[in-house]
């Protein structure tokens, strides 16, 4: 019986080694500004390597989703830093900002992910050494590749069309990047800003009068809207390009984007470093990713009888 007893015990211990106690699992808050694919994969990253770097067994999430919605980015971003979490991961813009202010007071760690230009938005220093309870990874688009692949599908395109909300900051600064890069192909960026969903029917549809394609940036609330704008767009024979690759089945005639479930995995990592490594936000560079895959939908050219180019169908996959 004491043998029993003994070979007991021994069993429980070898079971309770294998993870942490619920006292001391690692507490990690997530807030995510909007439910989209490419937001959604850079949640879907951050989880991968905590699986893999952690063990499932060793943490717990705290999940919030805003859903677009200001009030509710205000409020969970609250919620996430009274709920003392040991980091907080924040996707987009307007999330990290929200979390990074509330958490300003109390130094809980802030990782960000899919944030165009952190430094515009207040959230590090600088992209090579933060200076802050803050870093991160940015999603800054490959606009110059982007704009060259809209003229290399359109030859003779001048006008290009740009829906943005004006409450997003990433995409002012997509909006002044791709200016530049256009001006340089002697392409014409005609924007049209919108400060609620609600208006992004009228203003698709005055933009779609005015150019030869339309390109979704980076922006939440456009993005959202994906389905909305190319139908508009198509009923007038005109094609929409992206800056990512998570609509492309809503319409979107091609894109040559950065991968954001990659950007999910440097997030991760930056998280991991942080809780497990012990290392300090503020001396962690700014993150970012270079390699591009273009995609086309060959539907949508046919529908609007665009014959892509044989040199982008031999780089898409």
């Amino acid at each position: 019986m004491k043998k029993l007893w003994i070979l007991i015990i021994m069993m429980i211990l070898i079971v309770g080694c294998g993870s942490k106690t619920s006292e001391d699992k690692y507490k990690i808050g997530v807030l995510q500004l909007a439910d989209h694919p490419s937001l959604d994969a850079t949640y879907d990253g951050l989880v991968a390597v905590l699986n893999e770097k952690i063990g499932e067994d060793n943490y717990v999430l705290d999940y919030q989703n805003a859903l677009g919605d200001p009030s509710n980015v205000t409020l969970m971003a609250q919620k996430l830093v009274d709920d003392e979490n040991d980091v907080i991961y924040a996707i987009a813009t307007n999330a990290a900002q929200a979390v990074y202010g509330a958490a300003q007071t109390v130094g809980i760690p802030v990782v960000f992910n899919a944030v165009t230009d952190p430094v515009e938005a207040g959230l590090v220093d600088s992209m090579t050494s933060s200076g802050r309870h803050a870093t991160g990874v940015s999603d800054v688009a490959p606009i110059d590749i982007q704009m060259a692949l809209i003229k290399e599908v359109l030859p003779n395109v001048k006008n290009v069309g740009m829906l943005y909300n004006t409450g997003e900051i990433n995409s002012i600064v997509q909006i002044e990047i791709a200016e530049k890069e256009a001006e340089k192909l002697g392409i014409t960026i005609i924007k049209q800003g919108v400060s609620n969903a609600s208006e992004i029917e009228t203003a698709t549809l005055a933009l779609s009068e005015k150019v030869d394609a339309l390109y979704n940036i980076t922006d939440n609330m456009i993005v959202s809207a994906t389905a909305q704008v190319t139908s508009i767009a198509a009923s007038v024979g005109i094609p929409v390009f992206a800056a990512e690759d998570g609509k492309l089945d809503e319409g979107i005639l091609a894109t040559d984007s950065i991968d954001y479930y990659n950007l999910g995995i440097l997030g991760g990592e930056t998280v991991v470093d942080i809780l497990v490594n012990g290392k300090d936000p503020k001396d962690i560079p700014v993150k970012t990713v270079t390699e591009t895959v273009l995609y086309v939908n060959q539907d949508v050219a046919e529908s609007l009888g665009i014959a892509l180019p044989q040199s982008v169908l031999d780089r898409a996959q």
